[in-house]
C-alpha cells in the first residue's frame, strides 16, 4: 500500500488527480490521494495516518498543489445500530472545491 505526506505534495508543479476524506468519527478526517497513479493515505513522521480536525484544515494543508477532483465521504453505522441490515451501503460522498482545481 501507498503512502504520502503532505509536505510532498503541497507544491505548486503537483497534480493530484483525486483527493478523498474521509470524515470519521468525533470529527476526525483522514486524507487519501490518488497522485502519479499511486492511491495512499496521508501519513505523519511516524508513518501513522495523519489526522485533520476539519475539512478547512485539509484544504489549507493543500493549498499549493492542484487538486482536479475532491471529495468528502462519511458512512454511518446509524442503521446497524438501530437493528437494521448490516451491509446497506449508506456511503455520502459530497465534491468538495479547493481553489487550485486546474493548471
Amino acid at each position: 500500500m501507498h503512502f504520502h505526506r503532505v509536505a510532498h505534495l503541497n507544491r505548486q508543479e503537483v497534480r493530484i488527480d483525486q483527493l478523498t476524506i474521509h470524515s470519521l468519527e468525533m470529527g476526525i478526517y483522514l486524507v487519501e490521494v490518488d497522485f502519479d497513479s499511486r492511491k495512499g493515505f496521508i501519513v505523519d513522521g511516524d508513518n501513522r495516518p495523519q489526522q485533520f480536525h476539519s475539512v478547512e484544515e485539509v484544504k489549507l494543508a493543500f493549498d499549493e498543489c492542484v487538486v482536479r477532483e475532491a471529495f468528502l465521504v462519511h458512512q454511518s453505522a446509524y442503521d446497524e445500530m438501530c437493528g437494521g441490515p448490516e451491509k446497506v451501503d449508506n456511503t455520502l460522498s459530497v465534491a468538495v472545491h479547493f481553489n487550485r482545481t486546474t493548471a
